[in-house]
């Protein structure tokens, strides 16, 4: 980030003050954050009373800019769809009906009011299906802003906090499963950070992370996928690495939607406190959490409870349970009962209830009622907030626009960096050992249905058919797989663009650059081997054009598959849709039916299919220019021009319809890359308008 002027807004790490925050918790103890580090020291051997990470944050230059978010009146009705909204709207718009009528609004959050506060860490509460998830999609920019009512402040200013600023954990992470768990942190660190922060600082904030939150023993462990059964790092594993790579670059403002979910209780408390000591720096933190044990609850210093959408209580979390004693038909907490265990309790109880009472009586009841429940922390409180005030002026929403760029890195880094981990990904998708088993099987069957075919008339035929079969073989098994990998793929960089990680541009040059050559390498082996193992045209140069158009036209394929999956954003209906499209373009190339005696009303449609220009590359390639030998026995499929003997070359491609300019091998070349330019530039185009 560009430098800023002292009392522009922003925090120095070096000031360390704000350190001793107060933990309020339950019992009215008011332990500052290194007597809770040092307990957890004491009682869990995990953590240092200090660690490493956050000295080296404090004494690190670069500023983070304090936010303080509100929000007022907010209100989420996103458009959904249900089986009787579907019912009724094709029974009551039967013939025909505006788009509008047909929209079925469901009300998510109703009249939200709650703030995060700097030097806070703040936690959301509520039951399946309260909301939190949706409050934490809109806190972060990422829902349709037309579904949102209501007011967002930022330091006083109406407007949104520019999403460099944001971090964001997700309950469900999207690691890459080919990278390992150095290399994932590595990746979004170098991405999130400036252009001047060399790569050993980089890197040293990756290792002083991965340090804090107990990576290290698997720092070179892949992150593995349950859903492909790759073995790799456990789900507690996962979650801290998916925190780390948000942690690294110091957000002000980080979200976590249920960060402790799948881990042990040890790991679980470790984390919330590493939260409560990058907050102690000046972010500001808000977690969404279902049902933490009592030591996690106390870390946090502003609770808010939601049920069904609703605000059933919103302020200090040490004060929660006072505040639910003063309802009626509230049970008190009972003995040896976990408060945030008896919250939720309570909270379902309300739910199943006729009448909403916690959701009623927080609405009847403002602050003021809360206020008189915990009259002395809220005065603490207050008297803390009003000198951190004085010691940082908040900056306005102007100033913090002005602080990030539109991306961190160069477009130049952010191609090399997508390069990167895109080969890397690829290295256990496409170049795997049953991928490879898979071609030596297809050599060894191929070899021996076309081993040493005779340079005569006799086998004219027969490396007509090979030439296509190599084609279609591996063309179609390209499609698909393209289309696979993209859709998996699509998530992440959905999450990622929103972040402002990185431009369209660079990833599509680094992922087409990337299947251009991972996913059409065995292939192409395939292809080089079959070449001489079949005894196609014995010549180096013509060996060479061989392998250009048959590589081009795999290409072609490939950014055909990649143009479907970007066209069809389902995958379902993609991977139906993609082989008879695939199909019918090899139909129409001229092996099946020859193009002379092709109908013309479909004979058009074959001057855009890539399979026509790579088998008439291929078969110009094979038998310009020569004089085929004639057979000593009886040719049993003749093609060409039957009864020549020796028969020209140029008549068996002429034979099926390929003449005039087509008859040209450079030609089919250049229409191929064409072909080709435009699956990609289309690609791109539908990458750059899809959200």
């Amino acid at each position: 980030m560009t430098p800023r002027p002292e009392n522009s807004g922003t925090i120095n790490n070096n000031n360390n003050g704000k350190e001793t925050m107060k933990d309020n918790n339950n019992d009215n103890n008011n332990n500052n954050i290194a007597d809770v580090s040092n307990a957890a020291t004491t009682n869990k051997g995990s953590l240092h009373t200090k660690s490493s990470f956050f000295l080296l944050n404090e004494k690190n230059s670069q500023s983070i800019p304090q936010v303080h978010l509100e929000l007022e009146n907010l209100s989420y009705t996103p458009i959904t769809s249900t089986a009787n909204a579907n019912q009724q709207r094709s029974t009551a718009c039967l013939n025909c009906c505006s788009k509008k009528d047909q929209q079925h609004r469901t009300t998510v959050l109703d009249n939200i009011n709650t703030e995060i506060r700097p030097f806070e860490l703040t936690a959301w509460m509520g039951p399946s299906g309260s909301g939190k998830t949706s409050l934490t999609s809109i806190v972060a920019g990422l829902v349709d802003p037309n579904d949102v009512l209501g007011t967002l402040k930022v330091n006083g200013f109406v407007g949104r906090l520019p999403k460099q600023m944001v971090g964001v954990v997700w309950q469900d992470d999207l690691l890459l499963s080919n990278l390992t768990v150095e290399e994932t942190i590595y990746f979004a660190a170098r991405l999130k950070t400036p252009a001047t922060t060399s790569d050993t600082q980089v890197k040293t904030l990756v290792q002083e992370i991965m340090a804090e939150l107990g990576l290290v023993h698997i720092r070179d462990n892949l992150i593995g996928s349950a859903l492909s059964n790759m073995p790799g790092i456990s789900g507690g594993e996962r979650k801290r690495v998916a925190v780390a790579a948000e942690l690294v670059v110091r957000p002000s403002l980080l979200l976590l939607d249920e960060p402790s979910s799948g881990l042990d209780s040890t790991t679980a408390f470790n984390l919330i406190l590493t939260l409560k000591t990058l907050a102690s720096l000046g972010h500001s933190i808000a977690c969404v959490i279902h049902q933490p044990r009592t030591d996690i609850f106390k870390l946090f210093d502003h609770l808010l409870l939601l049920s069904k959408g609703r605000v059933i209580y919103n302020g200090q979390a040490s004060c929660a349970r006072q505040y639910l004693e003063t309802i009626p038909d509230v049970v008190a907490l009972p003995p040896e009962t976990g408060i945030a265990d008896w919250i939720m309790d309570t909270v379902i109880a309300d739910e199943q209830r006729q009448e909403r009472l916690l959701a009623d009586h927080w609405a009847r009841h403002p602050q003021k009622s809360l206020e008189q429940c915990c009259e002395s922390d809220s005065k603490n409180n207050k008297e803390e907030r009003t000198t951190t005030s004085k010691d940082h002026r908040m900056s306005t929403l102007n100033e913090l626009h002005q602080t990030p760029r539109k991306y961190e890195a160069s477009f130049w880094k952010q191609l090399s960096l997508l390069s990167q981990r895109t080969m890397k990904q690829r290295r256990g998708e496409r170049l795997t050992r049953v991928a490879a088993l898979l071609t030596f099987a297809y050599v060894f069957f191929t070899s021996f249905f076309w081993w040493r075919m005779l340079d005569s008339t006799a086998w004219v035929y027969a490396r007509n058919s090979l030439l296509f079969f190599m084609l279609i073989a591996q063309g179609n098994s390209i499609v698909v797989g393209s289309i696979s990998v993209f859709q998996r793929e699509r998530a992440l960089l959905r999450r990622e663009r929103a972040k402002k990680m990185y431009g369209v541009l660079p990833f599509f040059l680094a992922k087409a650059s990337s299947d251009m050559t991972n996913n059409i390498l065995l292939p192409l082996c395939y292809g080089i081997i079959t070449y001489w193992t079949a005894g196609l045209r014995p010549s180096f140069v013509y060996f060479l054009k061989f392998v250009l158009g048959y590589y081009l036209t795999l290409s072609c394929a490939q950014s055909m598959g990649f143009f479907v999956s970007i066209l069809i954003p389902n995958t379902q209906i993609a991977m139906i849709l993609a082989p008879p499209m695939t199909l019918f373009f090899f139909i129409i190339g001229g092996f099946y039916i020859p193009l002379s005696d092709m109908h013309a009303g479909i004979k058009w449609v074959s001057y855009v299919s890539f399979a026509r220009y790579g088998y008439s590359a291929l078969l110009v390639n094979e038998f310009e220019g020569r004089m085929i030998p004639c057979a000593d026995e009886e040719v049993a499929i003749s093609i060409g021009a039957a009864g020549q003997c020796p028969m020209p070359g140029d008549s068996v491609y002429e034979s099926v319809g390929i003449d005039g300019v087509f008859a040209s091998y450079w030609f089919n070349i250049f229409m191929a890359f064409i072909l080709q330019l435009t699956f990609l530039v289309g690609a791109y185009g539908l990458l750059r308008r899809s959200k």
